[in-house]
């Protein structure tokens, strides 16, 4: 019987993106690529991902355009929606378990607060098996993320009090403008200090913020009933993350 990967895309600070990478990794693999995927939404009190699938959920029951695209993936993917399980922080393992005690998907990802100053939130991250933390090229994030990242190795990876088998940088809010000089400097440092960065890199884009609505019809790029419109992977780093991604978790 297969295991489901356990994911944590963490970090210590908000608006770096973790929910969006969350629902773009979770519908990616779930629409385009054939996995099974449950998300744990245990990221109290905004829930933005529970929040994300509601609203959607709405806007499908008031726009034809939109039940139209939602059908066309389910037809084409012959999936439908994965679930978005809410709770507590406090709950979320018990939660993931209880699923599992009925569904074995490939992959399941928890959505947690951002701080690791939290008994519940270190417990779910060192139950999980991969983690994922983005971080941008601002002084604040790097000093809290490179913080993160130290604690998870040498606490919970190192010592073999986890059961983490890897843990990586993703560079989110790319200034193409930037990319090769500042960030060169940044991935160096970070080998110094024997933190695995990706290769891939998301831009900042106004796209990663655009959801569906029931007044527009336009394409749509984060959904957790859809996944990016085609139109709009190109020049967002998606296809080459979900690649890198799978690379690092099936290997």
């Amino acid at each position: 019987m297969k295991k489901p990967i356990l994911v944590a895309v963490s970090s210590q600070k908000g608006g770096v993106g973790k929910s969006t990478i969350t629902v773009l990794l979770a519908s990616c693999l779930h629409y385009l690529k054939g996995y099974e995927v449950a998300v744990i939404d245990c990221d109290p009190p905004q829930h933005s991902i529970a929040r994300e699938r509601e609203r959607e959920l709405r806007d499908c029951e008031q726009s034809e355009y939109l039940r139209k695209q939602v059908y066309d993936t389910f037809q084409k993917s012959q999936k439908r929606a994965y679930p978005v399980l809410e709770c507590e922080i406090s709950e979320a393992l018990q939660t993931a378990q209880d699923y599992l005690d009925e569904y074995i998907p490939d992959f399941v990802f928890f959505d947690l607060p951002g701080t690791i100053n939290n008994f519940n939130v270190i417990d779910v991250i060192r139950n999980v098996h991969y983690v994922f933390c983005p971080m941008t090229a601002d002084r604040n994030v790097l000093e809290s993320g490179i913080g993160f990242c130290n604690y998870v190795r040498e606490s919970l990876i190192t010592t073999g009090a986890s059961t983490i088998k890897d843990l990586n940088v993703l560079w989110t809010m790319v200034d193409p403008r930037e990319r090769t000089e500042l960030y060169k400097v940044y991935d160096a440092f970070m080998a110094e200090l024997n933190i695995n960065v990706m290769k891939s890199t998301l831009p900042n884009s106004v796209r990663f913020r655009r959801e569906g609505s029931c007044e527009v019809k336009r394409a749509i790029f984060r959904s957790t009933l859809m996944p990016p419109d085609r139109t709009q992977m190109k020049g967002s780093g998606i296809e080459q993350l979900v690649t890198e991604f799978l690379e690092i978790t099936t290997k």
